[in-house]
């Protein structure tokens, strides 16, 4: 292996290092503290302050806005993934809950998001391979996950 690309492998590793390094600084300045990885998967930011509850009746999602999005189940129509190109430093994926009386719009990496996502799985017809494409795709697009039958 030539001199000249063992130099250009050891600069890159320095700078992803030192990026890394950067980036949780600044984040701990800006008083954002990340949880011990043994206790929680790495959180997001801002993601991460959108809170989805769930109850038997509904979807809740409590944006950082302070404003409120829901959907019951008994109204939801069908389940979409939309990506954007904005991301990695903005958020770029979307479950999009679509109802005839309203509807929500929670970003991945959502708190209370593994919890939706059971009960999105648990819908009868829920398609698992376009939840796998959206998640592999990083340009404006939408996924048809899970509609209602007629």
């Amino acid at each position: 292996m030539p001199i000249e690309a063992i130099i250009l492998a050891v600069v890159a590793l320095v700078i992803v290092s030192l990026m890394g390094w950067w980036l949780s600084r600044s984040r701990v300045q800006a008083g954002h503290r990340e949880p011990h990885p043994s206790k929680q998967h790495a959180r997001l930011d801002p993601e991460s302050r959108f809170i989805v509850r769930l109850s038997d009746s509904e979807v809740v999602c409590e944006r950082p806005d302070g404003k409120t999005e829901r959907v019951a189940w008994s109204d939801l129509q069908r389940v979409e993934i939309v990506t954007t190109s904005d991301g990695p430093m903005v958020p770029d994926v979307f479950w999009v809950l679509h109802g005839t009386d309203g509807g929500c719009a929670i970003p991945q990496g959502a708190t209370g998001e593994e919890e939706l996502l059971d009960r999105l799985h648990a819908l009868p017809g829920f398609d698992n391979g376009r939840m796998i494409e959206a998640m592999c795709c990083a340009t404006d697009n939408r996924f048809l996950c899970w509609q209602r039958a007629a």
